[in-house]
């Protein structure tokens, strides 16, 4: 049975407390999260934070995403990611992300009021990426990230990558999609921490950090539309998501978009999403693009519920653009 466990690990079995930076694994699109991140086969500019690939889709010349995300309590996340196309078949991608967290005030045991002292965590990230369309079926895309985090005193830095791809099957309009995020050398921490020791309570320096590997995660989807016509389109995804420190997750969800009318071409897009053995296991948004010439303005709204968090709201905006029908 040992031999078994070692070569036929158990499907979905947890792996809790094996990396780190673990704020890497929060979402910088408020449409990813309203389909309960199973958007791995959907182009769209914010799409880059999940699949470098999509980066390189059919939308415009340029795309701008920004996100706000109220994590929890006073936390505070937000994103950013920006694609250009330098070339027909070739895109450039930046994106930056930052975790914002008030100051800690920093108590003890013989202070449980304070100390008057105030701890401060940060972590942010910025990456730039590149995304090519190889065939009319099939594109690929890389991105590199530089991470910092700091922990009081202690500062956490290194270089990670996410990579993907998305393929266009031909059989309808059947897409496939697989991509790794946060792929990396461990990660240790630097710098100096005071640590007091009994008996006598004295702070002593402390540098002996271990390394922890970065929450890598490996994504398989698929997508396609049911209805697809000038007026509506109504698409469907799944998406299966291997993390290196949690169990497997899957995730069904569902995107229903109609315009309003030729003469003015404002689309409303419903949105709903189901993931299994996940912290997030439901979430619904709506958008709504608004035609601003020269620009296509999408406003985007996304409510999930996370254990033990309660219901948490994105709040995205994205400019390209505009194309008319």
């Amino acid at each position: 049975m040992t031999l078994c466990a070692q070569v036929l690990p158990r499907f979905g079995e947890e792996r809790l407390g094996i990396s780190t930076a673990v704020a890497l694994q929060l979402l910088g699109s408020a449409r990813d999260a309203a389909l309960a991140r199973a958007a791995l086969a959907m182009p769209d500019v914010t799409g880059v934070w999940s699949n470098p690939a999509l980066g390189g889709g059919p939308h415009g010349a340029y795309g701008l995403g920004l996100l706000s995300h109220r994590f929890v309590a006073e936390l505070w996340y937000h994103a950013a990611c920006f694609s250009y196309h330098i070339a027909d078949p070739s895109t450039i991608l930046v994106s930056a992300s930052a975790l914002v967290v008030p100051p800690i005030e920093e108590t003890t045991e013989f202070r449980p009021y304070g100390t008057g002292r105030q701890v401060r965590f940060g972590h942010w990230t910025v990456g730039i990426g590149y995304a090519h369309q190889l065939t009319e079926q099939f594109t690929a895309g890389i991105a590199l990230r530089y991470l910092h985090e700091r922990w009081a005193e202690a500062v956490l830095q290194g270089l990670l990558w996410d990579a993907g791809t998305l393929y266009w099957t031909g059989i309808g309009s059947l897409r496939l999609a697989v991509a790794i995020s946060h792929f990396g050398f461990p990660l240790k921490g630097r710098g100096t921490v005071s640590v007091r020791r009994p008996p006598t309570y004295v702070e002593e320096p402390h540098q002996g950090f271990q390394e922890f590997a970065p929450p890598t995660v490996v994504r398989l989807g698929a997508a396609g539309e049911v209805v697809q016509t000038q007026a509506q389109r109504w698409s469907w995804m799944v998406a299966i998501e291997h993390p290196s420190d949690a169990a497997e997750s899957y995730a069904l969800a569902s995107e229903y978009a109609f315009r309003f009318s030729a003469a003015f071409p404002a689309e409303l897009s419903l949105r709903a999403g189901l993931r299994a053995y996940a912290r997030q296991w439901w979430s619904a948004g709506v958008g709504i693009a608004l035609p601003v010439s020269p620009l296509k303005i999408r406003l985007d709204w996304a409510l999930s519920a996370q254990k033990p968090l309660g219901l948490v709201w994105y709040l995205g905006c994205v400019l390209e653009p505009l194309q008319l029908p």
